[in-house]
């Protein structure tokens, strides 16, 4: 009768250990992904950000246009390779910002500026946001800013600090673009900001002045407390599968 006793303390111990070890390696990698983090990137190029081991699903952008209401388009939902899904017009006023919306639920994509919807239909993983904003030399009197940014209903703040999330090229007087890089994020979301165009003189137009928000998947690299939380949860299912073929051995 004690050692029936002895085996089934032994195996309710070892289910115990399991289940914390495994609960322990799973709190550990949520804990890792539970937020967004965003790090600024003001020196990244165009041509350094195509390098990146970034897929994107699908990219919302605001440019200048012709900012009126027909013609060329002054937001937009885009394939990755630029072609738009879905157009419309707006006509931006100097340094008077605009609210913006982007939800994507996995399957459908709704944008909306100065409250015009535009919707589409896409499908992909979403985990990292490159938020882009960019004025070229055509448009040395002139600059745009991306800011006010929340996460489903949470402000943006710089990784490490309490700093609010913003993007804007520098004030060089040369081609130039800046970029936000928004990570740990799952579908559904909603990103909202507010964009503001400015400039002096004659009007920018086409792309001169244009921000845009690119939506996809970047390879995951292990981070040291997520490897320890799956290492965890291995080693105990190496040790169950070792005290398994053990007792099947002195069965036969």
């Amino acid at each position: 009768m004690n050692s029936i006793y002895s085996n089934f303390s032994f195996r309710a111990a070892r289910v115990a250990l399991g289940v914390g070890l495994a609960t322990v390696g799973m709190s550990l990698v949520s804990g890792v992904a539970s937020a967004a983090t965003v790090t600024s990137l003001p020196n990244l190029t165009k041509e350094q950000f195509n390098a990146l081991n970034f897929t994107e699903v699908f990219v919302a952008e605001g440019r200048i246009g012709r900012s009126g209401t027909s013609g060329d388009r002054e937001f937009g939902i885009n394939q990755p390779n630029g072609d738009p899904v879905a157009e419309g017009q707006y006509a931006w006023g100097s340094n008077q910002p605009v609210n913006f919306t982007l939800t994507y639920d996995g399957t459908e994509v709704t944008y909306t500026v100065a409250g015009i919807d535009l919707t589409a239909n896409f499908s992909g993983l979403a985990d990292t946001i490159y938020l882009r904003t960019r004025r070229d030399t055509k448009t040395s009197n002139s600059n745009i800013q991306v800011d006010m940014l929340q996460l489903n209903g949470m402000d943006l703040v710089l990784e490490g600090t309490s700093d609010p999330a913003i993007s804007t090229p520098s004030n060089s007087g040369t081609d130039d673009e800046d970029y936000l890089l928004i990570e740990n994020i799952s579908q559904p979301f909603t990103l909202t900001g507010r964009a503001n165009l400015s400039w002096t003189g004659t009007q920018p137009t086409g792309s001169n002045l244009a921000y845009q928000i690119k939506v996809g998947t970047s390879e995951p690299v292990p981070e040291p407390l997520t490897i320890l939380g799956s290492g965890l949860a291995l080693g105990f299912g190496a040790l169950l599968k070792k005290e398994s073929s053990r007792k099947q051995n002195k069965v036969k």
